[in-house]
Order: C-alpha cells, then sequence, then structure tokens
C-alpha cells in the first residue's frame, strides 16, 4: 500500500492538475484498498481527522462515497447543503473558505460553477478535492479508468465513446484521456455545447499525446470502435429539476444504449455508467441488468478512488 506523496496536503482543483504517474498510483491504491477490504492495519489513518463537504445540490454516490470512505479511514464528515451555507446568504466562497480552515482537515466541494472552487481554493490552507462542477468530476472518472482496467487489463490504446450530456464527466474525461494515452469519441445531443476552456485544453493535451479527440451526434457511428461505451445522464432536468430549453429539442432514442447499439458496437465492448441511472433514458433494463454491465462495478470502484485520494491528501 503506498500513498502518494505528491498529493499531500493538495487542493485538486479539477482532474488536468493530476500527472500520468499521480492517476496511476491513485488506481493503484484504490485497487489495493479494495483487494483489501477486511484489512484493519489502515483504519486509523485519519483519525480524529474531519472532512467538510459543502454540496449545493443533492448526491446518492458520490456523497456516500466521500462519508464512507473517510469513516473506514477513522475519520468523520460533516456534510452542508450550500442553501444551509451562509454563501446563500451572500457570504463570499473566499470567507466560506477561510471558516474551512479552522473547522476541518479537508474540503470536498460540489459547486454550480468551477469559478466558486477556484475562488475557495485560493484561500485554503488545508486540502480540497473538487467532488464535482459542470466542468469537473475526478473521482468518478478516476473511477471509470480504474473499472476500465480492471475489465480491459489496460488503459492505453483504449477507444472509449462518452454518450450523454456536456457536464462534469465528459469535461473530465477529456483532459485525462490523452494523458492516458486513450482514444475519446463523446456523443452528445447537438443541443448541449461543451465548455470552451476545457475544450481547448483537451484539444492540446490530444496534439501533444499524439491521441484522438472525435466530438460526434451520431452514437451508432461512434460505437462501430468503441472498446468501452461510457454512459451519462441525457436529460439536465433530471439533475436540475426543471425542463430546460435545450433538452426539448434531444431525441432520447438516438443516444440511448440498448441491445441494438451494442450489436453495433466492437467485439468485447463493455458498458458502464456514471449514475444517476434513469431507466428508460440513457440506457434499457435489459444492458443495465446484464450480468456483464460495469455499472455498479464503476459506483464501487468510486468509493476506492475516494479513500485513496482522501489518504494521500491527509497523510501525516
Amino acid at each position: 500500500m503506498h500513498l502518494i506523496d505528491s498529493l499531500k496536503g493538495r487542493r485538486l482543483r479539477h482532474i488536468g492538475e493530476l500527472t500520468a504517474d499521480e492517476v496511476n498510483g491513485l488506481l493503484d491504491l484504490a485497487q489495493w484498498f479494495r483487494d483489501h477490504k477486511r484489512d484493519r492495519k489502515y483504519l486509523q489513518l485519519c483519525a480524529g481527522l474531519t472532512q467538510g463537504l459543502l454540496f449545493v445540490y443533492e448526491s446518492t454516490r458520490t456523497r456516500m462515497g466521500f462519508e464512507t470512505a473517510m469513516n473506514e479511514l477513522g475519520g468523520g464528515s460533516m456534510y452542508m447543503p450550500a442553501n444551509l451555507a451562509m454563501t446563500n446568504k451572500g457570504e463570499t466562497w473566499a470567507d466560506t473558505a477561510r471558516a474551512y480552515n479552522r473547522m476541518v482537515h479537508l474540503a470536498t466541494l460540489r459547486l454550480w460553477d468551477q469559478a466558486h472552487v477556484d475562488e475557495m481554493a485560493a484561500q485554503l490552507e488545508i486540502p480540497l478535492i473538487n467532488a464535482c462542477t459542470p466542468q469537473d468530476h475526478t473521482t468518478q472518472v478516476l473511477a471509470q479508468l480504474l473499472t476500465m482496467r480492471q475489465s480491459h487489463g489496460h488503459l492505453k490504446g483504449l477507444n472509449v465513446v462518452y454518450v450523454g450530456m456536456t457536464r462534469g464527466v465528459v469535461h473530465s474525461l477529456m483532459r485525462v484521456c490523452p494523458l492516458m494515452g486513450m482514444n475519446l469519441t463523446t456523443a452528445c445531443p447537438a443541443a448541449y455545447t461543451f465548455d470552451p476552456i476545457v475544450l481547448a485544453d483537451a484539444r492540446n493535451r490530444v496534439e501533444a499525446a499524439g491521441t484522438s479527440l472525435n466530438l460526434t451526434h451520431n452514437l451508432r457511428e461512434a460505437v462501430k470502435t468503441a472498446d468501452v461505451i461510457e454512459g451519462g445522464v441525457l436529460l439536465r432536468s433530471k439533475l436540475a429539476g426543471e425542463k430546460l430549453p435545450e433538452e426539448q429539442r434531444v431525441i432520447v432514442q438516438e443516444f440511448q444504449v440498448n441491445r441494438d447499439l451494442m450489436q453495433i458496437a466492437k467485439r468485447g465492448c463493455t458498458f458502464q455508467h456514471s449514475g444517476p441511472i434513469f431507466r428508460g433514458y440513457e440506457m434499457t433494463d435489459d444492458i443495465l441488468d446484464d450480468p456483464k454491465s460495469l455499472v455498479w462495478e464503476e459506483a464501487e470502484n468510486a468509493k476506492w478512488v475516494k479513500k485513496a485520494l482522501i489518504a494521500s491528501m491527509l497523510q501525516a
């Protein structure tokens, strides 16, 4: 079991701040934690330490993963919905960060705006983990990489197809795939656009790595050479709770992973999904419930990745 020393005390604003060695180290450590679930040697690694979770919107997997990971390391967590925090009344994110410095040992942030993460990071003296913004979802994408490595035996050279809306997951994939020697195709509805800063960064990374990044709206064409199909939420209203104008132009059936689509895909192609799960939208029941589905493997792996990240950041 090897902690990643370069992550000690880090304020990780997005996945693009990780090196290839750090990504591989986190995947190795997460795998170690998964393989040694009953090993009690490191139960007190974070004893007496508190994680402060500040979330602007609801979560199932992300919140459970962070809280259970911290608990299994001997520490505790404080969960605060942002609507109950004073930022909701006009206090600045910078001043919220100053309070966090005095109260907790790790800031785990799930915010609507990347700029708010950056504002807090500038004032934090404790480690920070971006637990999801529209521009990044570091821990979920690391869990995707771990699941791909487990199922395919390697990452370099894999052809990954992402299908879903253009939020944190795909933006993190765009940054990390070239770093790991992977090719990425995004099959997203034309109604959605990518963050221009992330897209420019991704294209620079692809050019430097000699990999490929293809943006398309044709899922059936995209999957013909796919080793992995990575699904994501297709309709933003499922997360935002309101019908958004752009999604009225989304034809769900054109972006749904079903048995017919998997038959078009490359032989041996695997299916993953970051969640939350909305049956009948992103995938059909028979795909989700297939014994070969890796959806729940990815969900579990996200906890081990979070545990690896927390342990490395808070190491003595």
